[in-house]
């Protein structure tokens, strides 16, 4: 069922544990934002609740901007949980300083559901999913921001592993995914189905240099240009280090040309759709 559905959110919450009686059930629940409801625990601040979170407590942000940079949930903060109250794109973590990330996870079982993150316009970074993380997902979210890499999954020793984005959007950055690599591995088991892909500039899903990724599966998405009809530089270019499947996805140009669409030997493709229609060929000048 959609997420974007109230009783999509709703069965989305229950397995998050939001909903009393859910499985995984919330250990505890806190709140951050203006107009605290009755229940949870009120925090003045995103930073603050992280501080004094466990594993399995759940953090609901109220509808508005949240003026917060820099935020990490440590390794340490296992199966948390953040929602976004409010209609879809209502709550947004929107850091001030232009040079300011929006939220680093170097923990495992992280989930987001309908939040926005955004990164400065200098920053590295909106969202980096970090050192060998396993299970982070993302539901109906939002990521935007800077003028480079928006979304990052990378590592030093071991890279991020088995990381869904479900019904996101990516938009107003340069690049909206790149993979990194790590002294191990690259990013793997890497699930990003039914996002939007829009008004970037650079790369829509692509490689850091030196970077890779595996088993990597890309479906149902659409990629399209700036508002004013530029085509940025790559839909997409997993050219080396690649494994997986990309299906199922409308990219905004004539042809399946791989100036614009470069992909590895080892990544499947298709059928994927362009003004010429749909298409199992492979990517070709």
């Amino acid at each position: 069922m959609s997420a974007t559905s109230l009783w999509g959110q709703l069965k989305t919450a229950a397995a998050a544990g939001v909903l009393f009686g859910g499985y995984p059930f919330a250990r505890k629940v806190y709140f951050v934002g203006d107009n605290a409801p009755q229940f949870g625990q009120q925090m003045s601040t995103i930073a603050a609740a992280i501080n004094i979170m466990l594993s399995g407590d759940v953090l609901i942000l109220g509808p508005q901007a949240h003026a917060e940079g820099n935020l990490s949930i440590p390794a340490t903060k296992t199966n948390l949980t953040f929602i976004g109250a409010g209609n879809r794109g209502a709550c947004f973590i929107e850091p001030a300083a232009a040079g300011d990330e929006g939220l680093e996870v170097l923990a495992d079982d992280f989930t987001l559901i309908n939040v926005g993150v955004a990164g400065g316009s200098t920053s590295d970074y909106a969202l980096k999913i970090g050192e060998n993380v396993h299970r982070f997902r993302a539901y109906g979210c939002k990521f935007e921001g800077p003028d480079g890499t928006c979304v990052l999954l990378d590592g030093v020793t071991d890279c991020p592993s088995d990381a869904l984005f479900d019904d996101c959007e990516f938009v107003w950055c340069g690049s909206c995914i790149l993979f990194g690599s790590a002294l191990n591995n690259f990013p793997t088991q890497i699930f990003i189905r039914n996002c939007k892909f829009h008004n970037f500039t650079a790369v829509g899903v692509g490689l850091q240099a030196l970077g890779g990724v595996g088993d990597l599966e890309l479906t149902d998405s659409v990629f399209g240009k700036q508002e004013d009809g530029t085509a940025p530089t790559d839909f997409i270019k997993v050219d080396a280090n690649s494994t997986g499947i990309i299906s199922g996805c409308r990219f905004a140009t004539p042809t399946n040309d791989s100036a614009l669409l470069t992909i590895d030997t080892n990544v499947m493709w298709g059928p994927n759709g362009t003004e010429a229609g749909w298409s199992s060929a492979r990517p070709a000048p």
